[in-house]
């Protein structure tokens, strides 16, 4: 079956990989304690320690092993249904810096998933270019704090940083004093209508 996940990511070296998983780079052999899960891809959350994964055919044992795990997460198998009242979902994404104050009873798991790769596509070109002008990695949660530190705490460089990543995507900028919460849902929703790619699922 297909899924997706949120999962941890791990770093050896220069190097990162999804943790629990098996996978392997030059000079890092595969973990034979993961889990071999077969195919799969990813999508970070710029550098920030978590990434989405795309299990392309993982099988009923692996994927109770792998959400068996705290720190991951498993949507469901059908992702075009409402999301579900008991599900924890709120707890663990807001812990990892991803709002989900906007959520309501109405929306589905897909439309939450859009939403997050949108973000994930922000915070990575936010890593690019703060990266690239300090020498030193950086991620927008790192470097503001929480999501409900406002703009205008934000240091000069961040907010310069910031701009230039919506000015990247032809985003509108912020006006008022706006927390980051409520920007990274904004550039969000400015993804719009475009596609997603994982491989060679898109969503």
């Amino acid at each position: 079956m297909q899924r997706f996940y949120l999962i941890p990511l791990e770093v050896m070296g220069n190097r990162r990989g999804p943790k629990y998983i098996q996978w392997s780079a030059p000079g890092i052999p595969v973990d034979p304690a993961d889990l071999d899960i077969g195919g799969w891809t990813i999508m970070d959350y710029g550098f920030a320690p978590y990434c989405l994964l795309l299990a392309k055919d993982i099988d009923q044992g692996n994927h109770d092993a792998l959400v068996a795990n705290l720190d991951v997460y498993g949507f469901p198998e059908t992702l075009n249904q409402a999301i579900a009242p008991q599900d924890n979902l709120d707890t663990f994404f807001e812990g990892i810096g991803i709002p989900t104050d906007w959520l309501q009873p109405s929306n589905t798991y897909l439309e939450f998933l859009r939403q997050l790769a949108a973000m994930f596509q922000f915070n990575q070109r936010y890593e690019y270019i703060s990266s690239k002008a300090s020498g030193v990695n950086h991620s927008i949660i790192d470097d503001v704090g929480d999501l409900n530190t406002r703009r205008n705490s934000w240091s000069q460089n961040v907010r310069n940083w910031f701009d230039e990543t919506l000015v990247s995507f032809g985003y509108p900028l912020p006006s008022g004093n706006p927390s980051l919460r409520q920007l990274m849902k904004q550039a969000a929703d400015a993804w719009g209508d475009s596609p997603f790619y994982m491989g060679e699922y898109v969503f």
